[in-house]
């Protein structure tokens, strides 16, 4: 029988984070799921912790890939859920009821379903319209959020061209496109792993590189248009930030 949802947990060399989203997995009330791993051929102990669990999963593979987005690729691939989370490892689930909470949540609808997600010192909490400009800013979270299989027949899977921003390019091609409904549930799916790849500082002036590129191809004749508005929403905030008020709500944060 089709499962409503196909979770997609893609690894490499991180078995602690591993075992910890799979344990958020397991525990969830909701078990209309099927589950899919995908290791790139980890040599820290991964793949026993998969083979530890290989009768609870419906698809699993270690083997060297190339790269992350490449790695969810094969997911996609192999993936027969009506809708797609993709909770790559050290990312989880907030309780045992996440699934059940969102699922039916009574705003479940659409192609794109995106919620929120909380990390170890807060939250965020995304917004319920979108612009073409919102994706210049920032992204969508890919660990809460889930995407009807349509929406990848459509659009094909993630650009394996760019290593580190092929997510946020998805979400911007499929907003571009004016195919998709996309819809936000305010609840807090996931808790973020922040400590992830793409977080990293080390890879800052390569993930800005892809970022531009992204920008020119996705934005096309409106690329100049979006930077120059960026730019002045930033020298606006920054204005917005010196006045009475901005230096006040400053001081209440600093004191807690």
């Amino acid at each position: 029988m089709k499962k409503i949802l196909s979770i997609i947990t893609i690894n490499y060399n991180n078995r602690e984070g591993l075992q910890k989203t799979l344990d958020s997995v397991f525990c969830q009330s909701f078990t209309d799921y099927e589950y899919l791993i995908i290791d790139g051929a980890s040599t820290d102990g991964s793949r026993e912790v998969i083979e530890n669990h290989k009768n609870r999963f419906t698809y699993w593979v270690s083997e060297p890939d190339d790269g992350i987005f490449n790695a969810m690729n094969k997911g996609i691939a192999r993936a027969k859920g009506e809708y797609l989370l993709f909770l790559n490892s050290g990312d989880c689930l907030t309780s045992e009821t996440a699934l059940d909470n969102f699922i039916n949540h009574k705003d479940f609808q659409g192609d794109i379903v995106y919620g929120d997600y909380t990390f170890e010192h807060g939250e965020k909490i995304y917004p319920d319209h979108l612009t073409p400009y919102y994706f210049m800013k920032t992204s969508l979270p890919h660990q809460s959020t889930l995407f009807h299989r349509s929406v990848f027949e459509h659009i094909g899977g993630y650009d394996e061209s760019f290593k580190m921003v092929s997510d946020r390019a998805f979400y911007l091609k499929c907003f571009l496109s004016g195919r998709f409904t996309f819809k936000h549930i305010q609840y807090p799916l996931t808790l973020f792993d922040l400590t992830g790849y793409s977080n990293d500082a080390a890879h800052k002036n390569k993930k800005f590189v892809e970022d531009e590129r992204m920008f020119q191809e996705l934005y096309g004749l409106y690329y100049d248009d979006m930077k120059q508005l960026k730019k002045q929403t930033a020298q606006l905030d920054k204005c917005r930030r010196n006045t009475f008020h901005g230096i006040w709500k400053r001081i209440k944060k600093r004191m807690g």
